[in-house]
């Protein structure tokens, strides 16, 4: 357990990019009428959005993100000190997404920017990597940008029944804001279980294989006591908190995670029924989504990423209010 500490972090935005491409899992031509429509009530899948051209760079939709972000918070892109992103699709992986980002933009060249691999934990990891280095920053206030998100459908081989009806693509853009006057803390539990390398990953021919089983037993076996030992290590309970943001795994997953964490409806907010599963963009995505739905509510959140690795990320953050949008886009 690596329990981190950050005070005056707090989440000022963010902008969402999904493709307009939009993929009825019904129509999945391979895969028996039937068992597609258990797949859709097990996962709480029916619709899911893909780029139409695979070979498109996923540093395009990032771009997308960051513009609009800068637009909904007026940051000035001088004002940016920090840049991370976080994709396991980045297609062409030299030079880092970040550094394109950063020149594509009129960003200072003293901005910190480097991208990490990683999955379905990864905006949480974004979160605290970005939280550390801001408060290491001589300046009563500072910015950052964090980018998750994958072209998931690059890595899916189009015939596989166990990934095609599971993940979209989507980009996100978040922005953070350190100040040093704030004394509001934020906490992180991050633990990592190398021994589910194998629940995801992909093979020697690229593409994602994943087990079904070996993803909800680790989940179950590591999520919810990660999210205990985090609310311990801050003496608070499970009824403390007003919401739980929970990366978008799928239906069976999430509810067994809400049930065994003994939480009622309004604490949870889901996402995966309308956008599938959108790997490092599904906590911002579902963040967004109460944003335009007028549901965040204010006060004690918990955000928790699980995935590839098998990784385990979740994190404790005072919720305000933030400009949002989810914009879809001909990628």
């Amino acid at each position: 357990m690596a329990i981190l500490n950050s005070n005056g972090i707090s989440i000022k935005g963010i902008a969402c990019i999904l493709p307009k491409n939009k993929e009825d899992n019904l129509n999945i031509d391979f895969i028996d009428k039937n068992n597609l429509k258990r797949i859709i009530e097990h996962t709480g899948i029916k619709y899911r959005y893909t780029i139409k051209n695979k070979q498109s760079p996923i540093k395009e939709g990032f771009y997308q993100a960051v513009k609009k972000l800068l637009s909904n918070t007026r940051w000035e892109e001088n004002s940016i000190d920090i840049l991370i992103t976080i994709t396991q699709s980045s297609g062409n992986q030299i030079p880092a997404i970040s550094c394109q980002l950063q020149n594509e933009f009129n960003f200072s060249n003293r901005v910190l920017a480097y991208d990490i691999n990683l999955g379905c934990s990864g905006f949480v990891y974004g979160l605290n990597s970005i939280s550390q280095l801001l408060k290491s920053i001589d300046k009563p206030s500072c910015r950052a940008i964090l980018c998750c998100g994958d072209y998931s459908s690059q890595l899916i081989h189009k015939e596989d029944p166990s990934v095609r009806p599971i993940f979209s693509d989507a980009v996100s853009a978040t922005a953070i804001e350190f100040n040093r006057n704030d004394s509001s803390n934020c906490s992180f539990n991050l633990e990592t279980f190398g021994e589910g390398k194998s629940a995801i990953y992909t093979d020697n021919d690229g593409y994602m294989r994943l087990n079904g089983i070996d993803v909800f037993n680790y989940s179950m076996q590591y999520v919810p006591n990660n999210i205990k030992q985090l609310l311990q290590s801050n003496s608070l309970k499970a009824n403390n908190i007003k919401q739980y943001f929970f990366h978008q795994a799928n239906k069976i997953i999430n509810d067994s995670l809400q049930k065994k964490l003994k939480l009622n409806d309004e604490q949870v907010q889901n996402s995966i029924q309308l956008y599938g599963n959108t790997s490092t963009a599904s906590i911002p995505i579902t963040i967004a989504k109460a944003v335009l739905d007028d549901t965040l509510a204010e006060g004690w959140t918990v955000l928790s990423g699980f995935g590839v690795g098998f990784s385990v990320a979740s994190a404790l953050i005072k919720m305000e209010t933030l400009a949002s949008s989810i914009t879809f886009f001909d990628l």
